[in-house]
């Protein structure tokens, strides 16, 4: 009698755990989601802000030609001797 006990409370017990397995797959899968829409949002505030720092850049260069190309030639020419070393 008491085997029978013991396995019942045994199978109500598998039960249980599936039960757990399960509800632990949908937190997982809800949190996977939520975790998705986060980056995304996060790389389209991103790709904004670099959209924005391209315009201000290309204002600079459209303002100050001459300055702006002086200015790419000295840091070409520091990139050179650091990466030749």
């Amino acid at each position: 009698m008491a085997d029978r006990s013991l396995e019942k409370e045994f199978d109500v017990l598998k039960n249980d755990l599936g039960s757990l397995k399960d509800d632990v797959a949908t937190i997982a899968k809800l949190l996977a989601k939520k975790g998705s829409a986060q980056l995304s949002e996060a790389v389209d505030n991103g790709k904004a802000r670099v959209q924005a720092g391209v315009g201000v850049l290309e204002d600079q260069v459209t303002a100050r030609p001459l300055t702006s190309l002086l200015l790419a030639f000295g840091i070409g020419i520091m990139l050179g001797k650091i990466t030749h070393r």
